[in-house]
């Protein structure tokens, strides 16, 4: 299971899904709380989604706790034991590289032999059982792209896709590893996943 947040910062809307990877379904999606904005996911339990709410926006230590049920998304009031069952993120990340680092290079360098475009800014990398994963950028400023390969580990690609356009810069944390799925959003608008096998 995995609860996503989203924000519109045109709207200041922020709204939340749970979508169960296993059955490659969502349980429940784009459900807005009555505090519209100053909200953010706090943690995950089996059976609730707990949610920070910031009461005074000049005080960020005055919050209190809105609690959502994973069963519909619908308000419920939260358990008593507040950490207790409390399920943290075992996500797997890629780490970064910028351009001028000695790493980005050798990134760099591998894409080059593989393909065109040659990467710019930065990219992220992860080495995982038996696969290589790098998001990198390409193309000009204010309109870069952004596009995912998947190697095996004789190099061979496996797939490259486009999964961003015309953005102004790179992006943190573009791609993960859960319970050996990868997750990535497509053109902001895509949940996608691969089972890992």
């Amino acid at each position: 299971m995995i609860v996503i947040e989203q924000r519109d910062d045109v709207r200041r809307v922020v709204s939340f899904s749970a979508f169960d990877f296993e059955f490659q379904r969502f349980l429940w999606r784009d459900v807005i709380t009555r505090e519209k904005w100053w909200v953010n996911l706090a943690g995950v339990r089996s059976n609730q989604v707990l949610l920070k709410v910031f009461e005074n926006t000049e005080n960020p230590d005055k919050t209190s706790v809105l609690c959502l049920s994973m069963d519909d998304g619908s308000e419920i009031i939260p358990d008593s034991q507040q950490n207790e069952g409390l399920h943290t993120n075992d996500t797997v990340h890629p780490f970064q590289y910028l351009d001028g680092e000695p790493d980005f290079d050798t990134v760099k360098n591998f894409l080059k032999s593989k393909m065109e475009p040659a990467p710019r800014l930065g990219a992220e990398y992860m080495e995982h059982e038996g696969y290589i994963i790098i998001s990198y950028y390409a193309g000009a400023p204010a309109a870069y792209a952004n596009l995912l390969a998947i190697f095996n580990s004789q190099g061979e690609c496996l797939y490259h896709e486009e999964i961003g356009t015309n953005l102004k810069g790179i992006g943190l944390n573009t791609f993960f590893i859960l319970s050996g799925y990868l997750f990535f959003v497509k053109n902001r608008t895509e949940l996608v996943t691969f089972r890992i096998v």
